[in-house]
């Protein structure tokens, strides 16, 4: 996800080693915050992920006066669950007054994460079970840019999802019982989030209310039941969304191309009406 925030900050040159602290937060969850610790000639940048298990990538963009890098690196920085990292220090270049604005971003997921391409998925629902593709890759509806590799498969409330991989829960929403296909319920639909072990997050959304099977960071095995599928959140009518995704600069999180196990063997972006058939 992108978020974005601006602070602007003036200081001139005191007679005191008394520090000054700022710390801003991304607007809408609240979860991913920078603070800047000024004194009379540095300034040093600290980043807070505030998420329980959920990494992040954080980028900062700097406009600076009279401010140079005294120590650290430029970013993107990856921060695990509940981490709270020094990114870098500026320093002041003339004994005068200086200034600095800052921007920062951030998304789900590992920027570095090298996503195994050898994996097959499996379907993530039951065998025996025939489940046609709503919007496959590239879909019109909202498939699109960084979000073109997710897939929607249709399916009744209360269908059973299954994991896909193996890998840790790292979140749970299911309090929502709110849905509909307009961008004012994006934030209202429930899901469950499992991290591989390279590094990339399955993200499966629209679970129903109260319809999780797992909690916050259990591990789950391939085929393990996560919960039921339901109609929550931005949503034409009940299905799963699913998608593959890492981190990325200045977008959303990236989705990957992946390629799921069928009971008719591998298949890669299935088309919309495609009915596939789950194997193990």
């Amino acid at each position: 996800m992108r978020f974005t925030c601006v602070v602007l900050l003036g200081l001139i040159l005191a007679l005191t080693s008394a520090a000054l602290a700022n710390t801003t937060c991304d607007e809408k969850y609240g979860k991913v915050c920078v603070e800047a610790v000024a004194t009379s000639d540095t300034v040093t940048f600290y980043a807070e992920n505030r998420f329980d298990l959920v990494p992040v990538t954080l980028n900062i963009d700097l406009t600076l006066r009279n401010l140079q890098l005294k120590s650290g690196g430029n970013g993107p920085f990856v921060l695990e669950g509940k981490d709270r990292i020094a990114l870098f220090a500026l320093r002041s270049i003339q004994p005068t007054a200086w200034r600095y604005r800052y921007e920062f971003t951030f998304s789900r997921g590992d920027v570095t994460a090298q996503h195994d391409n050898g994996y097959r998925y499996r379907l993530p629902f039951e065998e025996g079970r025939a489940v046609a593709i709503g919007q496959g890759c590239n879909g019109r509806f909202s498939h699109i840019e960084y979000q073109r590799y997710a897939v929607d498969f249709v399916m009744p409330i209360g269908t059973p999802i299954l994991a896909a991989r193996e890998g840790r829960v790292v979140a749970v929403k299911e309090d929502s019982n709110r849905g509909g296909p307009s961008r004012a319920f994006e934030d209202d639909g429930n899901y469950v989030m499992v991290l591989h072990n390279d590094r990339t997050i399955a993200q499966y959304f629209h679970f129903k209310q109260n319809g999780a099977e797992v909690r916050l960071g259990q591990m789950v095995q391939r085929g393990q039941l996560l919960g039921y599928s339901g109609n929550t959140g931005r949503s034409t009518g009940p299905h799963l969304h699913f998608d593959v995704v890492k981190g990325a600069v200045g977008i959303e999180s990236e989705t990957l191309p992946i390629t799921f196990q069928s009971a008719n063997g591998p298949i890669s972006c299935p088309a919309e009406g495609t009915r596939l058939n789950a194997s193990r």
